[in-house]
């Protein structure tokens, strides 16, 4: 069974499904540095449907942002378990629109995060997750109280 197969089965099992319409597709941004092993991932962008089918004004994404730099700070793999064998070194807003090496947008307000990934057995197996894409993002991790609007 592949990673990505096994960790959807483990989610499923253990939270249920997701309220996302089959149709929701959203385009997974990073960046790679091979040489420091590092990966910069697009955490938040503003007024962007993500996964859940939520959206988020930039004012939202950089209280988010401040939020997990002044009190979290910690990677948990796969919303389980809480490891050093990922961390994030920069956690910010983008002050301005850019384009990434590979050629994606990512727009001003935007929540980014540089990640490094030690030379552990741990960090070299997610290292090579995240260069083979079968770890391609990072979750805020947050519970919220919904309200639909209409």
């Amino acid at each position: 069974m592949a990673f990505v197969d096994a960790l959807a089965e483990l989610i499923e099992k253990h939270f249920g499904g997701t309220k996302v319409p089959a149709t929701v597709t959203l385009e997974v941004t990073k960046a790679l540095d091979e040489e420091d092993r590092k990966a910069l991932f697009v955490v938040l962008a503003p007024d962007v449907v993500d996964l859940h089918g939520d959206t988020y004004t930039a004012v939202e994404v950089e209280k988010a942002c401040d939020n997990y730099n002044s009190h979290c700070n910690v990677a948990y793999l796969f919303h389980q378990v809480e490891t050093e064998e990922a961390k994030a070194v920069q956690s910010f807003i983008s002050p301005a629109d850019f384009k990434l090496d590979n050629g994606v947008e990512v727009t001003k307000g935007t929540w980014l995060q540089w990640w490094h990934f030690p030379e552990t057995e741990v960090g070299e197996a997610l290292w090579q997750g995240v260069k083979s894409g079968d770890i391609n993002g990072v979750s805020i991790g947050a519970m919220a109280n919904v309200e639909e609007l209409e």
